[in-house]
């Protein structure tokens, strides 16, 4: 069987491949991947950060990995290291708060370590190598990774410790700029050698903790010790004689795409209108899992009431030569502007969203898991055998972005390609955002009709299988990398 890999780093996806030809299986190319992404994506992967992973082992059921952030067990402060920073995304800019009182418990190195220990078949000391390496020799910024540090800039400026990792003559790396971390080679040989308990019950935990008990952050040791990675059964929904696996709670994002399905007429703007009721219909946060549970009664969903917390995403999948895969979706939100001393990992700003809470900053409910809309996807035939893989970055548009590419791709019966490059539509505020090159036909909604290219409508990369063919694509949008070998 054929191996295929598609990721949002060319070098991300090199790293797994190196994994799979020295007969890794397709979780242990996951965690090499993973940690390499620290490097080639700093923006979007950190230990500082969090995820979501589907894993499929050959012939057997999928398996939902939830490592995605906590929030602190006690919330007790006056004095917050708790600041806005704007964002300028060119002709708009958005607020976001930062600083230690917005980091939640980061899941990155425990979610590693949980897919390690049930699925992986190479030592961690190998897995780790690659990214040590890069980190060592340093990575090439690519236009689309630039294009993020940029963009998040005064973020990174607020640590003055890693000035001389993001900054060349006090301006910000760019494309073709030599990106070394030193730190992180050194801390990725603390935790080959550690493991997970290193992080959360050792050294790193307590040097976190002491500096956001100094600084005003809410994380303790106690966030730590007591974090755990969440498994169980993924979200699974009936979709055209097959099965879609989607993200369990935590995650919103599966509902959304499940709502979305169950929208669908017939009619011409039918994907459009079906993405704006689901699109309501999930905004109704108390009462997500009732209308789940009304259009697909038995079904295995589940959902507590939490702060949502979407952006900074990145994705890759990987099937291998044994018909393994998995979809792991990764994110630090904006980041902090926090290093971990000695790591150069940046802590996520997961508390920092404060327009997703109605009640004002710092209403979060303690000690609770974090929403998102990260929804890595997997289909299989009737049969239950792997048919398709996927997932995006994109925030609140993830599910909506991986629907529509499903869509084309089995309602519209499209090829990968055509699924993947087919204009998207997403709403939200009220507005219908709509790709440039769409049809719209809808002239009596509002509708913003956009003339530009951009990453405003995700990045879906995905893998194809009917058991003889296979096929992979990286989306342009976002500048992803795939490969078949």
């Amino acid at each position: 069987m054929k191996q295929a890999i598609s990721a949002g780093h060319e070098i991300t996806l090199a790293v797994a491949k190196e994994i799979l030809l020295a007969k890794g299986n397709a979780f242990d190319a996951a965690i090499a991947a993973h940690f390499a992404m620290f490097i080639t994506e700093p923006c979007m992967a950190s230990a500082g950060g969090n995820g979501f992973a589907l894993a499929k082992p050959a012939n057997k059921s999928v398996q939902f990995f939830d490592f995605f952030c906590q929030t602190p067990i006690e919330k007790n402060i006056e004095q917050l290291d708790f600041y806005p920073i704007v964002i300028d995304f060119g002709g708009e800019s958005e607020e976001f708060h930062v600083g230690l009182g917005a980091a939640a418990v980061p899941g990155s190195i425990a979610g590693v370590f949980a897919l390690h220990q049930h699925y992986g078949t190479m030592p961690i000391r190998d897995l780790v190598q690659p990214a040590i390496q890069l980190a060592k020799e340093g990575v090439i910024m690519n236009a689309f990774q630039s294009y993020d540090l940029g963009l998040l800039e005064p973020i990174y400026k607020q640590d003055p410790s890693v000035k001389d990792i993001f900054f060349k003559d006090e301006r910000i790396v760019k494309e073709g700029d030599l990106l070394q971390m030193p730190g992180m080679a050194d801390f990725l040989n603390f935790i080959a050698q550690e493991g997970e308990r290193g992080f959360y019950q050792g050294e790193i935990a307590q040097s976190i903790a002491a500096d956001s008990a100094a600084r005003g952050g809410f994380l303790r040791r106690a966030d730590f010790e007591n974090y755990k990675v969440n498994i169980g059964d993924a979200f699974a929904i009936p979709y055209k004689n097959k099965r879609v696996y989607l993200p369990n709670g935590p995650s919103k994002g599966g509902a959304a795409m499940a709502l979305m399905f169950a929208q669908m007429g017939t009619e011409q703007q039918a994907l459009a209108l079906a993405i704006k009721r689901a699109q309501l219909m999930i905004s109704d946060e108390n009462n997500i899992k009732s209308k789940v549970d009304a259009l697909y009664p038995g079904n295995n969903f589940n959902l507590q009431v939490s702060l949502s917390s979407n952006r900074g995403t990145s994705h890759f999948n990987i099937v291998d030569r044994h018909g393994n895969a998995i979809a792991l979706t990764s994110s630090i939100g904006e980041g902090c502007g926090y290093f971990i001393p000695g790591t150069d990992m940046q802590l996520n700003n997961m508390l920092g969203e404060i327009f997703l809470l109605p009640n004002g900053a710092h209403s979060w409910t303690a000690n609770t898991r974090l929403h998102s809309m990260m929804t890595p996807t997997m289909l299989t035939d009737q049969n239950g055998q792997l048919e398709f893989v996927a997932g995006s970055g994109g925030a609140s548009r993830i599910p909506y972005a991986i629907g529509q590419v499903i869509h084309h791709l089995y309602a519209n019966q499209k090829d990968l390609h055509a699924a993947t490059i087919e204009p998207r539509f997403h709403f939200q505020d009220g507005l219908f955002q709509v790709e440039k090159g769409a049809q719209w036909s809808h002239q009596d909604l509002e509708a913003n009709i956009w003339e530009e290219d951009g990453i405003y409508f995700g990045g879906v990369h995905s893998i194809w299988t009917d058991g003889d063919r296979m096929e992979a694509i990286g989306d342009a949008r976002r500048h992803g990398r795939s490969l078949v070998f």
